[in-house]
């Protein structure tokens, strides 16, 4: 549990780190993973209509 929680923290340190030291490359990333949300909505959508 110890390691788990250890294992999170250093995740969102990470992740924090890269944001303040690449900004740009960031909202890049975030912008291409609310896309590929959008996609995948998109197909699930297309999927139940059909059935």
């Amino acid at each position: 549990m110890f390691l788990r929680c250890c294992a999170f923290a250093a995740c969102w340190l990470v992740l924090v780190l890269f944001v303040v030291r690449h900004p740009g490359e960031a909202a890049d990333a975030a912008g291409a993973l609310v896309h590929a949300l959008a996609v995948l909505a998109d197909a699930v959508a297309l999927i139940t209509t059909a059935l």
